[in-house]
């Protein structure tokens, strides 16, 4: 059954949407996601839709000011959403119904107003987590303009040759020099491949958009930009760019394939995680963090989202930086164009108050906050700041400090809370000046605690 979403309210009031089976959307305000819409009340990616063979579900991406159903606010997981449903975020409020049947029918029990309750239940339609994408034991595919990282397991030898029988939905050889594998995700603007890049024989994850589909220019332009700012940079803690080209009208990044799982996937599992892992963490992104600065990048959007974890075999947990969409180059003037002077840019809960409506002079150190929130986000299992209002929360970025780590989580060092306190000043000045600083000082507290173990486990 194919399900349709037709706008009541916002700017493009009037439209539908149509979802196919198997389709996924993520709707939003900013540029990485698959239906983007212009409300300053919504979060950059948030809530996802996907049309399964179970019925169209829906799920809040960890919102600020959440995504309602019928007037309920969703709690985390999936929830089902029948023909005559409202589904409402910030100012936007869609209806579904039966995209065949052409008609949309509203239902008697619907009501609008966030706080108000449909009769005969909560209007809220729990359901267990599909088999893709998202949900615990899933494997969420981001759409095109996303970061492109999947978190399937590459197949076995042999894997290409199966590709007629993996629904991919275009010729297995459309892009010179790749073999398409299989299809891992798809949005209203393109599609995400496992592929093989026949000329390196290795396994590529392909972002693919169809330039006819996007209707800002930016929008190609900024996914342009992914690719040559990626390409740019060279480190083990920052996903690889390989290649991007086009095709039959369509843009193409081909790029390190990570068999991990994004932060956020594992504090969703976990709720907060442990100290050590942490720091771990931490180090590693600090010092490619410190690369991308040494080659004049800066990142802004840094979070949980965009920060992956593979587990290797001689290594441990490594981490890995992910979608430099919004990524500027410092030494342009004027970032390419891209970014308007008095422009905010990036992932609110984690944005620092400078990059609010200025993220064309964003600079290091304000990655190196967006850094420090995200380590709050690991260590406590909360963002620093979780206000319900968009107002509220950027008073509490421009006025209030985050809460102590230590009240969050008594297993967190004095140290590292006030390590994080500071990469997470209210004035760029006051912060670590660069990601090496803010490195340095995590790796003394990591071997100092380290030994300090190993002295109570009678290992030194």
């Amino acid at each position: 059954m194919r399900f349709g979403l037709r706008m009541l309210q916002g700017a493009f009031a009037g439209r539908v949407l149509g979802l196919a089976q198997n389709q996924t959307v993520i709707m939003g305000r900013g540029s990485d996601t698959s239906v983007r819409l212009p409300d300053m009340s919504l979060s950059r990616r948030h809530c996802q839709l996907t049309n399964t063979p179970r019925g169209l579900l829906i799920a809040d991406l960890g919102s600020s000011n959440g995504t309602y159903l019928n007037g309920n606010r969703l709690p985390q997981g999936w929830h089902q959403v029948r023909p005559g449903d409202r589904v409402s975020l910030g100012n936007c409020e869609f209806l579904a119904f039966d995209y065949d049947a052409q008609q949309p029918v509203a239902s008697s029990g619907v009501h609008r107003g966030p706080q108000q309750q449909p009769p005969g239940g909560s209007g809220v339609h729990r359901h267990q987590p599909p088999p893709q994408p998202g949900g615990s034991g899933s494997h969420h595919q981001q759409a095109p303009g996303g970061s492109g990282v999947h978190r399937q397991q590459p197949q076995h030898a042999g894997a290409a040759g199966d590709s007629s029988q993996n629904n991919l939905g275009v010729d297995a050889d459309r892009f010179e020099g790749f073999v398409l594998q299989r299809k891992l995700g798809q949005g209203a603007f393109g599609e995400v491949f496992q592929a093989v890049e026949t000329a390196q024989n290795r396994v590529v994850a392909l972002k693919v958009v169809n330039a006819q589909l996007v209707r800002n220019p930016k929008d190609i332009q900024r996914f342009l930009r992914e690719a040559e700012t990626g390409q740019s940079l060279n480190h083990p803690n920052i996903l690889k760019i390989y290649s991007a080209g086009e095709s039959r009208g369509a843009y193409y990044i081909a790029m390190e394939y990570i068999p991990g799982k994004e932060v956020s996937e594992l504090l969703r599992a976990y709720g907060r995680l442990d100290v050590g892992y942490v720091l771990r963490l931490a180090i590693q992104l600090a010092s490619g963090l410190q690369h991308a600065y040494e080659n004049g990048i800066v990142h802004r959007d840094i979070k949980p989202d965009n920060v992956m974890v593979l587990q290797h075999p001689q290594h441990g947990a490594v981490a890995k930086l992910v979608d430099f969409g919004l990524a500027k180059c410092f030494t342009e003037d004027d970032g390419g164009g891209l970014t308007e002077q008095g422009e905010g840019m990036g992932t609110l809960a984690y944005m620092p108050p400078e990059q609010l409506d200025d993220a064309l002079n964003a600079d290091q150190r304000s990655d190196i906050y967006s850094l420090g929130a995200t380590i709050f986000h690991m260590l406590s299992g909360q963002r620093p700041f979780a206000e319900k209002t968009t107002r509220s929360f950027i008073k509490k970025i421009l006025q209030s400090p985050p809460p102590s780590l230590c009240s969050l989580n008594p297993q967190v060092p004095l140290e590292l809370d006030e390590i994080i306190q500071r990469a997470m000043s209210k004035s760029p000045e006051d912060r670590y000046q660069t990601p090496q600083e803010l490195q340095d000082d995590l790796l003394e507290l990591f071997r100092r605690l380290a030994a300090e173990h190993a002295s109570r486990s009678g290992g030194g």
